[in-house]
């Protein structure tokens, strides 16, 4: 046996919401360096290679493959199905979940059956779904309900 330790792994936790439903503060741990600032002019060569900034071209959407099959981590832009799902996960799960305000009384409030309800509908639409999305869509789908699930259980104390 070596003295070597062996690579471990880091856990996040990339939720939104803290189990209370209040807003978490983002993780500076898990925010992206920002780029460095390109130079306004490119540099003069030295020796036989010439040095400068490599050029930093858009790539493909979050989720989406480039040639060598590996995923860009760039933000999903949001299609009109992403947009249908939250437009029903705010209102069947985000609201009795206490995550959002309730629209008549401007408060959150908590109602875990019908919040179940909006889970599972979430869960069937999914399930119905699955195979007719893009890659976007499909992580989309599942972190969301993920999330939801998990907000779930941790207001339901674990059962």
């Amino acid at each position: 046996m070596s003295d070597e330790k062996e690579p471990g792994f880091k856990v996040s936790d990339r939720r939104l919401f803290n189990p209370d439903g209040t807003p978490r503060t983002p993780d500076p741990e898990l925010e992206p360096a920002p780029a460095p600032a390109a130079p306004a002019e490119p540099q003069a060569a030295t020796g036989t290679q010439a040095q400068r900034t490599p050029e930093v071209l858009p790539g493909p959407a979050f989720g989406a493959e480039d040639e060598m099959g590996a995923g860009s981590l760039e933000e999903p832009e949001m299609t009109e199905f992403m947009e249908f799902v939250m437009n029903i996960a705010t209102s069947t799960a985000f609201i009795p979940l206490g995550l959002m305000e309730h629209p008549a009384t401007g408060r959150p409030q908590v109602n875990l059956p019908a919040a179940q309800q909006g889970i599972d509908l979430l869960a069937m639409l999914r399930e119905k779904t699955r195979g007719n999305l893009t890659r976007a869509e499909e992580e989309f789908f599942e972190t969301l309900l993920a999330d939801l699930r998990m907000q779930f259980v941790s207001l339901n104390g674990g059962r």
